[in-house]
């Protein structure tokens, strides 16, 4: 006779608190929160967050903990601004957004890969770096208008459609190919990884590229969303990441236990959670007090479930 197989239902969790989220928030502001025009401004509110996550599922999978999002998003966004606004073109701006996001993410794969320091601490000087490259870039500007360039009014299709191609596209690869599989293996066990033949620095480097899609990706929705481009654009994204991440069920060790799905769930749970404070009138500083609370309880719950079935690193 077959073995029935268990149930998990810690793999039901995030889904859980997805939904306990947004019917806690629906009832605190009564139906507030799912009304159609608050559904549509968080549906920008997502997208914008899991464009990031996806792609940042590879780093965080493989081990290496990217803290430098926000910088990304806004360095790529600024730069296809100005060089946009330069040649007057609609087309030079995309190309520019996402050639300024690829260099990013290869440079930086390249420093964490072979730099012989722990990869978080890389990745916040480097949030730092990019940041005020792009005050440089700036100028006396504090913030640069695209409106002249983009003449796009809906942004529901272009939304889905970026998500859903890229979605598929990261999940494809994550799952079903070399470079995915390796990622996990490496941030499961980079001994055990090295042994099996995985170049660890190879796997780095293309773990950032694949973030840099994302960021690309992201830094164009957010240049056609708001047409402006600031030193404060996605300022909140990276920590977003992270508590999507988590929130999404995916360990921020990486490992087998990562998963794509972790992206998307996490994006829409914290877009929710900071939606409905704003909402319910909560201040700025107390949605980080309550994003920093949420984070820190989460990360501890599931760490108890993983910490000592990870294998020695």
């Amino acid at each position: 006779m077959k073995k029935k197989k268990s149930i998990n239902i810690t793999s039901y969790v995030p889904y859980i608190g997805l939904a306990l989220t947004v019917i806690v928030f629906a009832i605190i502001t009564e139906g507030k929160t799912i009304s159609g025009i608050n559904l549509k401004i968080l549906t920008n509110q997502i997208i914008v967050t899991a464009l990031v996550a996806i792609g940042a599922v590879y780093a965080f999978a493989s081990g290496a903990l990217d803290l430098s999002l926000s910088g990304s998003v806004a360095l790529s966004a600024i730069a296809g601004a100005v060089i946009g606004l330069r040649y007057e073109s609609f087309m030079v701006m995309i190309v520019a957004t996402i050639i300024a996001s690829f260099l990013i993410a290869l440079f930086k794969g390249v420093v964490a890969a072979y730099l012989k320091l722990p990869i978080f601490i890389v990745t916040i000087v480097f949030g730092g770096i990019l940041s005020a490259i792009g005050l440089v870039l700036l100028g006396r500007e504090t913030t640069l208008s695209v409106r002249s360039l983009v003449n796009v009014s809906n942004m529901t299709w272009i939304n889905i459609a970026f998500v859903a191609v890229f979605y598929l596209f990261a999940l494809y690869i994550f799952n079903y190919t070399k470079i995915g599989k390796s990622c996990k293996l490496q941030g499961g066990n980079l001994l055990a990884a090295s042994q099996l033949g995985i170049n660890a620095k190879k796997n780095i480097i293309i773990a950032f590229l694949m973030g840099g899609i994302g960021v690309a990706l992201a830094a164009i929705i957010i240049l056609l969303q708001t047409k402006t481009a600031t030193a404060t654009t996605g300022g909140s994204v990276g920590i977003n990441i992270m508590i999507a991440i988590v929130l999404g069920g995916m360990p921020l060790s990486g490992g087998p236990r990562s998963k794509m799905s972790a992206a998307i769930i996490g994006a829409v749970t914290i877009s929710v959670l900071n939606n409905g404070l704003a909402v319910v009138g909560v201040g700025t500083g107390v949605v980080q007090i309550v994003r920093s609370v949420v984070f820190l309880v989460v990360v501890f719950i599931t760490s108890l479930s993983y910490r000592t079935k990870l294998l020695p690193r």
